[in-house]
């Protein structure tokens, strides 16, 4: 894998899933479920929200991706995700965890492990802090945001935290970031666009989550798609930036990712990928 591969293949899978508009199951955070909806349908995929565990093992079967997000677990929802998860394995269809606030609460922490042994995930995402929860060391998790006291400017240390529990899971582990980065056993890739503001808004980080989801629904790279779909969130953020306020950012920020077209990934995108 190098840049170039990773940007040629990164307009691919863009293009695809306008082609495809693959149908990505969310058992998700009620907070941002309408976002992550919205933000699925403007990259052109097909978004399904569906909790009750009497139906989801039905919904894993029309679907080409699933997203277990934690952001606002309770048991029901807990359970719906431990009933989703291993029917989406079986079925070889790729699953993203989302691992907001891991650390927060032994809940969390405890349940987030027990998904990612009962899914084997596809993908896991989260801040700093959460990825440090999940890798099962030490981390000072500040709710659902990253603690500075966690070093979130330290790259080349994330990297380190990243790809062992890419290489530990076998999956792909992103942390986002003001850097993000995305590992998988072999390669790091860094994302380096982006604006403070988006930040200032809920969803953006499950927005990320179900892109991320939605391209990998179409791939079989899903360390490029997860790169992909991460830094067309970036981009997209840069575009909506003159936005004047966090309202107006937030409408400019699902305008900008509807109209993205897969050149400006090349373009804009400031990705750079390395073999670890």
């Amino acid at each position: 894998m190098n840049n170039d591969k990773l940007f040629r293949e990164g307009q691919d899978l863009l293009q695809k899933v306008r082609e495809r508009k693959p149908i990505v199951h969310h058992i998700t955070n009620y907070v941002t479920v309408n976002d992550c909806a919205n933000i699925v349908l403007a990259l052109g995929g097909s978004p399904i929200m569906a909790d009750e565990i009497c139906e989801v093992e039905q919904i894993v079967d029309i679907s080409d991706a699933l997203v277990l997000n934690i952001g606002t677990l309770n048991s029901r929802t807990f359970e719906s995700m431990c009933a989703a998860a291993p029917h989406a394995k079986e079925k070889g269809i790729p699953i993203v965890i989302d691992a907001v606030g891991a650390g927060a609460t032994f809940f969390r922490t405890d349940s987030v492990h027990q998904l990612i042994s009962i899914a084997s995930p596809s993908v896991i995402k989260g801040n700093l802090s959460e990825i440090l929860s999940v890798a099962g060391s030490t981390s000072h998790t500040a709710g659902v945001d990253v603690s500075q006291k966690d070093d979130p400017d330290n790259i080349s240390k994330i990297a380190d935290i990243a790809h062992a529990l890419a290489r530990k899971v076998g999956c792909i582990v992103a942390v986002t970031g003001k850097t993000d980065i995305i590992c998988d056993s072999t390669h790091v890739v860094t994302v380096e666009n982006g604006t403070s503001r988006l930040s200032q808004i809920t969803g953006t980080g499950c927005m990320s989550t179900s892109m991320v989801a939605t391209l990998c629904g179409v791939s079989t790279s899903y360390l490029t798609a997860t790169a992909t779909a991460i830094a067309v969130m970036a981009i997209a953020g840069e575009t909506a930036e003159s936005a004047k306020g966090l309202g107006t950012f937030h409408s400019h920020l699902i305008d900008a990712v509807s109209v993205f077209e897969s050149h400006m990934l090349r373009k804009r995108g400031r990705l750079y990928v390395r073999e670890y």
